[in-house]
């Protein structure tokens, strides 16, 4: 399976990173690469996927996967296309952290956030809590 991601740096580079996940759950980041200078439209991305799966061998992926944005959900179409055995994923934990976004914007959740909060710092900073928590 290839994973890939793309976010901003601190100090603004549009950085991507490719990664495989193994069958046996292992992780290996392909490659990693400031795309600051690229237009990263969906054929852009898609040619950067092809590479790597041309560089490692389509028959080795079942899937990309990545998040829901028009461009890479765009490039994930543009390699199922071409590759009909490379299912096209959307990443869940980018699903679950958009939904909690959400959920969060609501009032009754800031109040939950409060109360755990207080709770997580009496276990933090108590001695005897820690002590028994163990």
């Amino acid at each position: 399976m290839l994973v890939l991601d793309g976010w901003s740096s601190l100090n603004h580079r549009s950085i991507w990173n490719f990664t495989i996940l193994t069958p046996t759950r292992k992780e290996y980041i392909i490659q990693l690469s400031n795309l600051s200078a690229d237009s990263y439209t969906s054929d852009f991305i898609a040619e950067k996927i092809e590479a790597i799966i041309n560089h490692i061998g389509s028959s080795k992926f079942a899937a990309v996967v990545s998040d829901n944005g028009a461009n890479v959900r765009k490039a994930r179409e543009i390699i199922q296309t071409k590759y009909p055995c490379i299912k096209n994923i959307r990443c869940i934990s980018h699903c679950i952290n958009l939904i909690l976004c959400d959920i969060v914007q609501h009032s009754f959740a800031n109040k939950i956030l409060k109360k755990v909060n207080i709770l997580a710092s009496f276990f933090r900073n108590n001695a005897m809590a820690d002590r028994n928590s163990s």
